[in-house]
């Protein structure tokens, strides 16, 4: 499914929750009170990443200095496949004594690459009432693994990630509520390289103009990510709810 579909989706949900949550509810969040969101959605990566639309899988965890700011930490776990288009390699059959051979096969790869972001974030809101919109902004870890019996090696790569973003939550109680959310991850010092499947052997070094050459790499890697959440606050909220 793509982003945009995703999204669309998830808007129709949100719309129909607000109608189904009718019990009065004027806000989820109180002074000095943790919150749960667990997120599922879909990671999609620019093009020059070289990594197609993933599923997405996140788990935030908040505390609330105020109904209008708070801090937390968030994990997200994504597993998507390689752009094929952007890795070639060739085989060559037949005469081991003609360069190596003297039928030569051209072949697009792709492998399974899975992600970890492990973040903490700062949130700003603005409540109006079962409606919340809120912006926010992290900076983490992440953790990019490839599968090992298709690259042949058992490594990982790990640097700086920065994610900014924002949403809407709808209460549907004072405990309970979902959120939509957007968010950018930006991973620092990306290396296209090492989700490379061919580990860079038997590269198409002959006819250049009859395969499509991929985007440029950069340094930093930047994906959408969109998701729809279910936030939950556990504990008993006593008479403090705002």
């Amino acid at each position: 499914m793509r982003p945009g579909q995703l999204l669309a989706r998830a808007s129709v949900v949100l719309t129909v929750a607000a109608v189904v949550g009718a019990t009065a509810a004027s806000g989820q969040v109180s002074d000095g009170r943790f919150s749960v969101v667990t997120r599922l959605g879909a990671i999609a990566p620019q093009k020059d990443v070289s990594i197609n639309t993933g599923a997405f899988i996140g788990l935030d965890a908040e505390y609330s200095f105020s109904r209008f700011l708070g801090v937390g930490t968030s994990v997200g776990v994504a597993r998507a496949n390689t752009n094929r288009e952007h890795f070639l390699t060739t085989l060559r059959f037949g005469r081991a004594d003609v360069g190596g051979g003297d039928s030569v096969y051209y072949q697009h790869v792709g492998q399974p690459v899975n992600l970890i972001d492990i973040s903490a974030f700062a949130v700003a809101r603005a409540p109006m009432g079962r409606f919340t919109p809120y912006a926010l902004a992290g900076v983490g870890n992440y953790t990019l693994i490839v599968d090992a019996q298709i690259s042949g090696r058992a490594e990982r790569s790990n640097d700086l990630s920065l994610n900014a973003g924002g949403g809407l939550w709808v209460a549907f109680n004072e405990r309970a509520g979902i959120q939509l959310d957007a968010r950018l991850l930006r991973l620092r010092n990306y290396d296209r390289s090492f989700i490379d499947p061919t580990g860079g052997r038997n590269p198409n070094v002959t006819f250049f103009e009859d395969f499509t050459l991929p985007p440029e790499a950069k340094n930093t890697a930047t994906s959408a990510v969109f998701t729809l959440g279910f936030r939950y606050i556990p504990g008993s909220l006593g008479g403090g709810a705002q």
